[in-house]
């Protein structure tokens, strides 16, 4: 699938920061859904004329009339650093979207808490088993780690059942020891179990691989990054 991906680099003159946006009832999402993009939600954008859009596939800028497509960043040009309002919007969103699944979280929580921090893991991914591995590091540091699902090969791929096996597990947390250090592990994926909405937030976010670190200001950060650097990205 292609789309319109741009980088915009634009001025605070005619910033769209306050005005109400049209609600995902209101908007024609006729030509989105020809594409596969399914909208779950609206927010107010950086752009005149275009709204946020929470979708399956994840966040877009999508033209009041619903024609335009922009994937991509604004920046704030007018200060001496460039600011991504496109980042900052986003993170909003994902912050409060995040609220819905305290309860599904697998949380290795530090003594000395400073920070929390979202992960979203595959069993199957080697930088998460790595990230896994460093768990003491993390804690060490103060950072909390709480973990959601995201199968990247979908829910039926062998990630996708061991991660429902882990969800479905009394002890997730050795369930999931397991599967990373890949011993071998028997478990139920049959349970009634949240590993599908998890996967589904996930591509709302915008997270295409993992692991995928999510700030508690909503920040998006790819990959394992080592705790003294994500330290410095919670500092910020």
């Amino acid at each position: 699938m292609q789309y319109l991906t741009t980088l915009l680099a634009v001025s605070a003159i005619g910033f769209s920061l306050f005005s109400a946006p049209i609600s995902a009832d209101e908007l024609n999402t006729k030509h989105l859904n020809k594409i596969g993009i399914e909208v779950i939600s609206t927010e107010p954008g950086e752009i005149d004329g275009y709204v946020r859009v929470v979708t399956n596939q994840g966040m877009f800028y999508v033209s009041e009339d619903g024609k335009k497509l922009i994937s991509g960043n604004v920046f704030d040009i007018t200060n001496s650093a460039p600011e991504n309002l496109t980042e900052k919007g986003n993170g909003a969103v994902r912050k409060e979207m995040l609220t819905d699944f305290v309860d599904d979280m697998i949380v290795y929580k530090a003594d000395d808490e400073k920070y929390k921090v979202t992960v979203f893991t595959d069993t199957t991914c080697g930088y998460c088993q790595r990230l896994h591995e460093n768990l003491d590091s993390y804690l060490s540091a103060g950072i909390t780690i709480q973990y959601l699902a995201f199968p990247r090969g979908g829910l039926d791929s062998k990630g996708g059942q061991e991660l429902q096996a882990v969800w479905c597990a009394d002890d997730k947390k050795a369930a999931i020891s397991a599967f990373k250090d890949e011993e071998s592990y028997r478990g139920n994926s049959s349970c009634s179990n949240p590993v599908e909405q998890h996967y589904s937030l996930g591509k709302s976010f915008g997270v295409t691989g993992t692991p995928a670190i999510i700030l508690p200001d909503g920040r998006l950060i790819p990959g394992a990054v080592p705790a003294r650097r994500l330290l410095s990205e919670l500092r910020k």
